[in-house]
């Protein structure tokens, strides 16, 4: 069966907050069709760095960041609204500066009345507020974080990470720079003054999901190579566990950078930059705690991103330094086998689309 997804590259130079000058050889948002692990290029919308991006099928909608310390002339980096279409068409609607420099993570509120971006560099999240057609309106605004951790180059000022929304009410907002868990109670077009979460120093936490019932929450800590399991019980999260994504005996330099549950909630897998690694857990099916089965290589070179299909048949890692996307297909028991490997330039962003019914010359996408 054909599907589509997207994917979102670097385009241009970016430094990271690990002090890497990487180049950037993608050209913007590329549409792509996935059938049985092949990977086909079909669109590509030209826009600056568009390292993340969501999508709301509803409003056939995507929002992808612009990640820059500039953006249209002014300090900070960029929030674009684009449209598509059946037949694969994208098109730019609006731009607007993100006030934050380097927006890394973007995220729409459930009840779709807002947007909001992480500002990784800048240490800030922004909210947009959205029309009922999902367009930008005016009312743009900057949530400045504080603070410092121990690391002494990662952790001298904020830096949000990740959007995410919790199902009760609230924005959450992992900032690697803090060692906190930001939580932000939504309204109607945006959000009210947060509260923290206090994390383990030196974590570095950076992305998490919730389980389908909403009981159990997945933190992964990019500095430390964990992830950090939290049950969930009325809007309140309280740490379970804490386990390393990496194998006994490695030695060596470790970041982490996504983590993702298989569609049935039986795995979780999480990447390794460095060991240039996927971690495959197991899910325990009565308290949510995680059993490390092993590391499998992601076939290339700092594996920023990964997506699983809907189905939960695939599993594909952008690996951002070997220009490749890799597709790995996921056996019963959790282990991961690859299947092909497929050139694309600084792929930092995967996702897939699950309810639009795509046409292409005649032809029905699914």
């Amino acid at each position: 069966m054909k599907q589509v997804f997207a994917v979102g590259t670097y385009t241009e130079p970016i430094l990271f907050g690990t002090g890497q000058l990487f180049q950037g050889k993608g050209e913007g948002l590329y549409l792509c069709t996935f059938e049985d692990g092949t990977i086909r290029t079909e669109r590509c919308l030209k826009l600056q760095n568009p390292s993340f991006f969501c999508i709301d099928e509803e409003k056939m909608k995507i929002y992808a960041v612009n990640e820059a310390k500039e953006f249209q002339g002014k300090p900070g980096g960029g929030m674009t609204e684009i449209s598509y279409d059946k037949t694969g068409a994208l098109r730019v609607e609006r731009s607007l500066c993100a006030g934050g420099e380097d927006p890394c993570h973007i995220a729409v509120a459930p009840d779709g009345s807002f947007v909001a971006a992480a500002n990784f560099a800048g240490g800030s999240v922004t909210t947009v507020p959205l029309n009922a057609a999902g367009a930008f309106l005016t009312g743009e605004r900057l949530y400045r974080h504080a603070g410092s951790s121990i690391h002494p180059v990662r952790q001298r000022v904020p830096h949000a990470h990740s959007i995410l929304f919790d199902g009760a009410g609230h924005m959450l907002v992992p900032d690697l720079g803090t060692d906190r868990l930001m939580v932000y109670p939504c309204m109607p077009g945006g959000v009210e003054a947060p509260s923290a979460i206090a994390l383990t120093p030196g974590s570095g936490p950076r992305y998490g999901e919730f389980s389908a019932d909403g009981k159990h929450f997945y933190l992964i800590n990019e500095i430390a190579s964990s992830v950090t399991h939290f049950c969930c019980e009325n809007g309140i999260l309280r740490p379970r566990e804490t386990v390393s994504t990496l194998p006994n005996g490695f030695v060596g330099e470790n970041i982490c950078s996504d983590l993702h549950l298989t569609p049935d909630g039986r795995y979780l897998y999480a990447s390794n930059r460095g060991h240039d690694s996927l971690a495959a857990f197991r899910i325990d099916p009565c308290d949510g705690t995680l059993t490390l089965l092993g590391c499998t290589p992601c076939g290339g070179k700092t594996p920023r991103n990964f997506c699983i299909e809907p189905n939960g048949a695939y599993l594909l890692v952008g690996n951002q330094e070997s220009d490749s996307i890799v597709v790995f297909a996921l056996a019963a028991d959790g282990g991961l086998r690859e299947v092909r490997r497929t050139n694309f330039p600084s792929p930092v962003c995967i996702r897939f689309f699950t309810r639009t019914k795509f046409h292409l010359e005649n032809e029905p996408w699914n």
